[in-house]
């Protein structure tokens, strides 16, 4: 096996190296390889299977705080944070069309130290989380791609309304993963104990949002799936409505020793409480092998945003509150008092050269430099997002905030 990174910043590393940012990850080529990809495989509509054409690559690379404008290399590229900071790029890179739509694409990556807990990936039919921290992690996914619709401007229910029509639409298997960590300062993306971030492990969030994020707490997935209402205009002048979805698979550990089910089948929509654009909805869920498939119902888009909590075995259903209302019990959302305002600095320090643009949700609004909450009570939701080494637009953070 040559010598760790003798092509490039991330060729050929093992178990004991960390990868380095904003560089794609190699094919696999050895055994003991880490932060690789095994070779990548259709499944056709009739369940037969093939290596997919060279013009078809995994694509995996991790994002943090790199520095393009910095001339050390060490502070354009540095290492990749191995505690959960930083999100990895996952997806599928080439040329799609509809007649892909019906196809199934199935990969491995070697994630070394990067434990795959959460991934958000288009629509993403199955994975499967094998190896440890000592051997190093490893993440098969089996994903179709999705028609991606997008809108410049186009974040939040408010700047991308129903009316809000696409300027393109693409065919496109891409997303991200996330690293849990157990660090109480890191909202949305902690859990409290190893245990839970073991229940957790293999969870995924199928959504074809053009801006998408999720966050964890009090229990509640808070799915952010943001994308114009219709699709581009035909020759004819006609838009057809977004193909939108948002599901939520939960692993068998999580159901079990987590909500104390003693089957996944006891598992039914009763026991799920849901909000759709902040009103009560109904999920559909399926007992899958390894775990239940939440489907929230979205068909179409704008910003849906789906809140979606599993009831515990014991709760009962009068008793419990709707997951978008935290217990007071349970305060896990920080707290901006009502016209009350604070920095954006003070959520995220994204560089000038990534260009960031915040936005909010619900009951608060950016003004200048500031997140300013509204004089009524309700959860504020902000987000800011930069530019990539592909300049694009991606999620950098979202925070939560209960405005009271």
């Amino acid at each position: 096996m040559p010598a760790a990174h003798s092509f490039g910043p991330n060729s050929f590393l093992t178990i004991s190296d960390v990868p380095r940012q904003w560089n794609n990850w190699l094919a696999c080529q050895y055994e003991t390889q880490t932060y690789c990809y095994e070779p990548l495989k259709i499944i056709d509509s009739s369940g037969n299977e093939q290596p997919a054409q060279w013009s078809l690559i995994p694509s995996t690379n991790c994002h943090g705080n790199g520095s393009p404008s910095s001339y050390n290399p060490e502070v354009i590229n540095p290492l990749c944070d191995l505690t959960g900071a930083h999100w990895m790029e996952v997806g599928v890179r080439g040329t799609f069309t509809k007649a892909d739509l019906a196809n199934t694409y199935r990969w491995k990556l070697r994630t070394g130290k990067i434990e795959p807990s959460v991934l958000m990936l288009g629509d993403t039919q199955k994975t499967l989380v094998g190896g440890d921290a000592t051997t190093g992690w490893t993440l098969e996914i089996w994903a179709k791609p999705a028609v991606k619709a997008y809108l410049d401007g186009c974040f939040s229910a408010s700047s991308c309304p129903k009316t809000s029509v696409a300027s393109r639409s693409e065919v496109a298997l891409a997303g991200y993963c996330r690293m849990l960590s157990i660090d109480s300062s890191r909202n949305g993306i902690s859990v409290p104990s190893v245990e839970l971030r073991d229940a957790l492990r293999g969870t995924f969030i199928a959504t074809n949002g053009m801006s998408q994020s999720w966050s964890f707490s009090a229990d509640t997935f808070f799915v952010t799936a943001v994308s114009p209402h219709f699709l581009p205009p035909d020759s004819s002048g006609k838009s057809e409505m977004t193909p939108g979805f948002v599901r939520v698979f939960l692993p068998k550990a999580y159901i079990t020793f987590d909500r104390g089910y003693k089957s996944l089948s006891l598992v039914t929509s009763e026991r799920v409480k849901l909000t759709v654009s902040g009103e009560k909805a109904t999920a559909k869920v399926t007992a899958m092998d390894l775990g239940i498939l939440v489907d929230t119902g979205v068909t179409h888009f704008s910003a849906p945003n789906p809140e979606m909590m599993v009831l515990k075995a014991d709760d009962s259903l009068t008793a419990v509150p709707p997951a978008s209302v935290v217990p007071s019990a349970k305060p896990t959302l920080a707290t901006l008092k009502k016209g009350k305002s604070k920095t954006l600095s003070s959520i995220a320090k994204p560089k000038a050269s990534q260009r960031p643009k915040w936005t909010a949700s619900g009951a608060c609004r950016i003004s200048g430099t500031r997140v300013v909450a509204s004089k009524k009570s309700g959860t504020c939701k902000v987000t800011v997002r930069v530019l990539n080494t592909k300049k694009k637009y991606v999620v950098l953070k979202t925070v939560s905030y209960k405005v009271s």
